[in-house]
């Protein structure tokens, strides 16, 4: 099942409170009505080279090794308790394990009254909150260094951090906002903002989120027909990967960009737990003809 063609049948019906019809109302056109095109043209998709498929590797039944550690959860790391994300790193991997697009804003608090507008009149509104909680993850990139910084080394690191992601974004100004699908593809880039319009701006955001979800449906169409699958574990995290390796009572993964991580088999869902079994009594079924 594609989900991001479900998530965009669910947005359309929500057209109204999304800013969707502002954005209709003013010339935009919603995807798989008729296409779509911004100011710039047709909207970009561009996927990393190489980002579709994972490696090839066989799954390996090996004996118990007690003296193999096990690393980290990387696959169950816990995300920032806050709406907006302030690690590039967290925050694009819990795009990726949840398939939700990552909207990154790049702001300067201290200096740019349109970055404060925006964040007033659409950004801190609890409707905008609601449906952001459910459909994207969000990054916030601040060019103002918060706090004070009682070392010089810690504002020269955070200034290289805002800088590096503004070339790798392309970014010029403030506000910018960039929308990323999960598989790491530049949906749309917005830069400035006009007062008052909130509605019109939320509904660019809503077209470039239904554009991200079908991109990645497909990516991970093509995944899931080389053996990938979503995976659950017991506090209801999810993250899209193969089975690597399997030893008793403990599981190896591997997700699209190469890495490995490994748990304890109790660690996983119920559902989990039979598909490993379900695999491992296939595997030896054909060991024993």
């Amino acid at each position: 099942m594609i989900t991001g063609m479900n998530s965009q049948n669910k947005a359309l019906n929500e057209a109204g409170s999304s800013g969707l019809d502002a954005y209709r109302a003013a010339g935009g056109r919603i995807s798989g009505l008729g296409g779509f095109e911004t100011n710039a043209g047709v909207a970009r998709v561009t996927v990393k080279p190489g980002a579709e498929i994972a490696p090839e590797s066989d799954i390996v039944w090996a004996p118990e090794d007690p003296d193999l550690p096990i690393q980290g959860e990387e696959f169950w790391q816990k995300t920032e308790s806050k709406s907006w994300h302030v690690s590039h790193t967290e925050a694009s991997r819990y795009s990726r394990q949840s398939g939700k697009p990552l909207l990154i804003w790049f702001t300067d608090s201290a200096h740019s009254p349109l970055c404060r507008r925006l964040s007033s009149e659409l950004f801190s509104k609890s409707n905008f909150e609601k449906w952001a909680k459910s459909r994207i993850v969000r990054l916030r990139v601040d060019s103002t260094l918060q706090g004070p910084q009682r070392h010089e080394e810690i504002g020269i690191r955070k200034r290289k951090f805002v800088e590096e992601l503004k070339r790798r974004y392309n970014v010029h100004g403030h506000p910018t906002v960039v929308v990323v699908s999960p598989t790491g593809a530049v949906v749309e880039s917005y830069r400035g903002y006009k007062k008052g319009n909130s509605d019109y701006y939320w509904g660019r955001i809503k077209q470039a989120v239904l554009i991200s979800e079908k991109e990645y449906g497909a990516w991970r169409e093509k995944l899931e027909a080389r053996g990938y699958r979503m995976w659950e574990n017991r506090s209801g995290r999810k993250t899209l990967a193969k089975l690597y390796r399997f030893r008793p009572g403990k599981v190896t993964l591997i997700d699209p960009d190469g890495n490995r991580g490994t748990t304890s088999l109790n660690n996983l869902s119920d559902g989990d737990q039979r598909w490993i079994k379900l695999q491992k009594k296939r595997h030896e079924n054909r060991q024993n003809r």
